[in-house]
């Protein structure tokens, strides 16, 4: 018998749980198990893939933690849900906070994948469901479309400050190709979203209402499946508006956003600027905080907070928006200095 079938009938003897952390680079997988503190390196293929997994399938790990690097996590992720086994990728400042509240100072992708095990051990993930290809490419087309957005913008700053003709012709050009790319992109989404159901419902439902436009709503079915399916203090934390004490002893801190997804919670907060301009509900919610003195980023990030519960009771409840709509009384909460 070799020396991990070794390791791993002793595992299995003392009924053990495995746990696994993967750095995930471009050309590699670095592999770190506790508690035998097995190490693996395997290329970022499909060969190397298929190793891995045959591999976990032996030793049952009871959780598999990976970050997610941009992409290069995915299809590892995809395979090893759909051979079964419990895996999820993290935010890697989160295991970069852990390896700085162990004293680990040292950062290679040995030492990430160690602590990546460790934070496996510390705290079971719950696995999320694989994406579809379609929902994938919904992400992937919304994601370029606001890089391609960005790039005009910064091409069109370019053009107001360009002196000569011929910069400013070449900048016209450059920003008549983006306009392009993105009209493509456009058709695409909507193709997407009117070829499915639940899409195309989700949709209707959030462009109802006042302030939400068709780019928010992208990006919301997009980058946020869970609205609709999470209570308002749970939605609020996942987007990045929910507010977080810093108290300690006496001393009562100023409440602050932390974490989320920033490309929901920037979709959010310009829906939220033409809320409080258009939308009734929002709009006598803000004026009503600042009134009571609030600072305008205060008062908009409450409003951001409460727009983000009304749009999920609607998804969950699938109803379209209403004059004088009291739905949001869920996301009513008020802003704290």
């Amino acid at each position: 018998m070799s020396k991990q079938s070794e390791n791993n009938t002793i595992q299995r003897e003392n009924n053990e749980p495995n746990f696994v952390g993967i750095d995930v680079a471009k050309d590699e997988l670095v592999v770190h198990i506790l508690p035998t503190n097995q190490k693996l390196v395997e290329p970022n293929s499909k060969e190397g893939i298929k190793k891995l997994v045959a591999h976990f399938k032996e030793i049952e790990p009871q959780q598999v933690v990976l970050e997610a690097t941009g992409g290069l996590e995915r299809e590892l992720l995809t395979n090893l849900i759909a051979n079964g086994i419990p895996a999820v990728a993290v935010n890697p400042r989160q295991a970069r906070d852990l390896a700085k509240g162990l004293g680990e100072l040292a950062k290679t992708d040995a030492v990430d994948a160690r602590i990546l095990a460790q934070f496996a051990q510390l705290q079971c993930f719950p696995t999320r469901p694989i994406p579809s290809c379609e929902t994938q490419e919904m992400n992937d087309l919304v994601t370029r479309k606001e890089q391609l957005i960005q790039m005009r913008t910064m091409e069109t700053n370019r053009q107001h400050r360009a002196k000569q003709k011929t910069i400013q012709k070449s900048i016209e050009r450059v920003i008549k190709m983006y306009a392009k790319e993105i009209a493509t992109i456009d058709v695409r989404i909507t193709e997407l979203i009117a070829d499915n159901p639940d899409w195309s419902e989700k949709d209707k439902i959030l462009k109802s209402v006042p302030g939400v436009g068709a780019k928010t709503s992208q990006v919301l079915i997009s980058a946020l499946p869970e609205l609709g399916t999470l209570n308002r203090q749970e939605i609020a934390a996942l987007v990045g508006v929910a507010p977080f004490c810093d108290d300690s002893g006496k001393r009562s801190g100023a409440r602050h956003i932390k974490g989320g997804r920033a490309n929901v919670r920037s979709a959010l907060y310009m829906a939220a600027l033409s809320a409080i301009r258009w939308n009734k509900t929002i709009k006598t919610f803000f004026d009503r905080l600042i009134a009571e003195g609030k600072k305008f980023k205060v008062a908009l990030v409450a409003a951001m907070r409460k727009l983000i519960s009304i749009l999920n009771v609607m998804v969950r409840t699938k109803t379209c928006w209403k004059a004088n709509e009291t739905l949001g009384e869920e996301g009513g909460n008020r802003a704290k200095n």
